[in-house]
């Protein structure tokens, strides 16, 4: 779970209204909108112009996307939409002392094809599997990373500063965060295809080894023939297509698996880390504090309690 650090709250005197209320920060080629509620609020709709990134800083929404079934957005999380795309949004848990919070980046459509052309003109394709860079508008949900986060949050911190080169700073990060948001999209479809067409890549293929042997240990050495490369070059095309190391990537499926095997009470704590394919649980334990914000037996307790809640 990597948070981007939220904007301080509007005081109470100065909030214009109690359901998305919104701080408004504009440069010439885009505009920065940070929204928080206060109360309760259904089906309230939000359109944009242009090309726009949201993401959560604070509280829970509920997203209501025409072809898409409905889903919790929550910190960590960031999405993706298509100018004049139709938000529409519940906030069922927003209250005075507990408000929802998050940003609206929107890009001039010129300006975003602008990034893409010039990131197009400079790819160099060897070692990739990747033809070209493009935004792809069926994978609009992405899960923070790091880079996200850190790059979101110096965002941020640019657009409200007062600042005499407030633009030319906030053109060179958001140069960043497109790239950034690109190779998370492709991690997100590498993660979705593998599964049905192993072949397609060597990193295709790279992936589904992976995700088959969670519980074995899995060596870079082994990787790299599967993908035909070399050590290093295995490693930079890797990074350079999906902004992650295979090492890091190796760390977050065992993770997610354990996610899904901490579900299930009947599984130890220390059963689920040998079968994640961690050789200490206490490793374990830590890893998985540092990525979800969160130990095994918190996130266990935490999803037990909504299973449950659920069931009634």
């Amino acid at each position: 779970m990597n948070l981007i650090t939220p904007y301080r709250l509007t005081g109470i005197d100065k909030l214009h209204s109690l359901v998305e209320h919104r701080n408004r920060f504009n440069l010439d080629f885009c505009e920065l909108n940070v929204f928080e509620t206060h109360k309760q609020a259904y089906d309230f709709k939000l359109k944009f112009g242009g090309f726009t990134i949201t993401s959560m800083l604070r509280g829970k929404k509920v997203m209501r996307l025409k072809g898409v079934d409905d889903f919790e957005y929550l910190p960590g999380e960031t999405l993706l939409a298509p100018a004049e795309t139709l938000l529409r949004i519940d906030f069922p848990e927003a209250e005075m002392e507990h408000p929802t919070q998050c940003t609206a980046l929107v890009l001039d459509n010129s300006y975003l094809f602008k990034q893409l052309e010039y990131i197009n003109s400079t790819w160099n394709q060897k070692d990739s599997q990747l033809k070209e860079w493009k935004i792809n508008p069926d994978e609009f949900f992405l899960k923070n990373n790091t880079d996200l986060a850190r790059i979101s949050t110096r965002l941020l911190d640019a657009f409200t500063a007062d600042d005499p080169f407030k633009e030319y700073q906030v053109d060179l990060i958001l140069r960043e965060l497109v790239l950034c948001m690109l190779k998370l999209q492709n991690l997100s479809e590498l993660n979705k295809e593998h599964k049905t067409d192993p072949n397609r890549s060597p990193f295709h293929a790279v992936i589904n080894y992976i995700s088959n042997n969670l519980s074995s240990d899995i060596r870079i050495e082994v990787l790299c023939r599967i993908a035909c490369m070399s050590k290093s070059s295995f490693y930079r095309a890797f990074t350079d297509e999906y902004g992650i190391t295979p090492v890091q990537l190796i760390l977050e499926e065992r993770i997610k698996y354990a996610k899904t095997l901490l579900c299930e009470e009947e599984i130890s704590i220390k059963e689920i880390a040998y079968a994640c394919g961690f050789n200490d649980p206490n490793y374990f334990s830590r890893m998985f504090k540092k990525m979800e914000n969160e130990s095994p037996v918190e996130f266990r307790t935490k999803n037990n309690k909504i299973s449950k809640r659920l069931s009634f």
